[in-house]
């Protein structure tokens, strides 16, 4: 694996966390930088964004192996840049969420909210991804290119 990426968020997903990533030889190239795990309100996880297990909620803490995808649409969801895609659990909750059916986990970029007084200002919850600024996913695609691209993993704590 090329590269490596850490993520920490609070248990409390309507706050920031910090995303971080090391190349193959350990040596820290890219944040720690603000990111958002929170989820969405949503019918498919019940209106409640904390149930990590269900589709559009929270990102499962865990670890993941990932790779790259193609820049998504629209770029007011996704930005314009490319984006990680974690495509296959290996540990933790998030080995217990794929096995029950959740898929399709990325980190992206995509419009800043709207609503300053929130926690989560100028993130926005997606649903179920990991939310960087555009400005960060494109430095962090960057990074993942210079450590090799491929194939990384990711640790979510």
């Amino acid at each position: 694996m090329n590269y490596h990426i850490m993520a920490s968020f609070p248990t409390n997903r309507d706050n920031k966390g910090t995303l971080k990533m090391y190349n193959n030889g350990g040596v820290l190239v890219f944040g720690p930088v603000e990111a958002l795990g929170r989820g969405s309100n949503d019918a498919a996880n019940n209106y409640d964004h904390s149930n990590w297990n269900l589709k559009n909620s929270d990102v499962p803490t865990g670890v993941y192996e990932t790779t790259e995808l193609a820049a998504g649409t629209p770029n007011s969801s996704f930005g314009p840049h490319k984006r990680v895609w974690f495509n296959k659990a290996l540990s933790g909750n998030a080995l217990i969420a794929q096995n029950n059916g959740r898929d399709e986990i990325m980190i992206h970029g995509g419009d800043a909210a709207t609503e300053s007084l929130r926690s989560w200002y100028p993130l926005r919850p997606t649903y179920g991804c990991i939310r960087l600024s555009n400005l960060n996913q494109a430095t962090l695609m960057s990074a993942i290119a210079a450590a090799g691209g491929g194939v990384g993993k990711i640790t979510i704590a």
